[in-house]
């Protein structure tokens, strides 16, 4: 009993913690080739030059899946004046269910099948994180847990 106690309070802090934390840096965004669920190499460096919204999230989350259509709202709003989102996806296997869900949930946006190796590159320990990189290439915003849109909005303007 005591156990299962501290287990609920461990988990009820860490989402707490993540859908309220906010941390600002600086710091040069790594590179990464990811596989989008087409199967297509797609390198950060890709995009060098534009601004890049990453999400990190898996379908197994619900707050990630709340987070998607207001990610989705600043893909269309905000890829005509260079923006561009990249969805990482923690998922680990079945690549089909992602497509699923993907399609499903009406994300335009590229989905890329995530790794240990970036999560651990960007310091994923929650999910959602969304991660700001400006045209220069370095981490202006991470957004741990489910964010505000209009804060998100706010600083998605202050890059492009």
């Amino acid at each position: 009993m005591l156990r299962k106690t501290l287990v609920v309070s461990i988990m009820v802090m860490a989402l707490l913690f993540a859908c309220t934390a906010r941390n600002k840096t600086s710091a040069g965004a790594s590179d990464f080739k990811l596989q989008d669920l087409n199967g297509k190499t797609v390198r950060l460096s890709d995009f060098k030059g534009k601004p890049v919204l990453l999400d990190f999230w898996a379908t197994w989350c619900p707050p990630c899946r709340a987070s998607i259509p207001g990610i989705e709202k600043m893909q269309k709003t905000y890829s005509g004046r260079g923006l561009v989102v990249l969805g990482i996806s923690l998922d680990e296997g079945d690549w089909e269910s992602v497509k699923s869900f993907s399609a499903e949930a009406g994300i335009t946006y590229p989905v890329l099948k995530g790794t240990e190796e970036v999560a651990t590159q960007f310091q994923v320990r929650t999910i959602p994180l969304l991660v700001i990189i400006n045209k220069e290439g370095k981490i202006v915003k991470r957004y741990l847990g489910f964010s505000d849109d209009e804060e998100l909005e706010k600083d998605i303007k202050s890059v492009l």
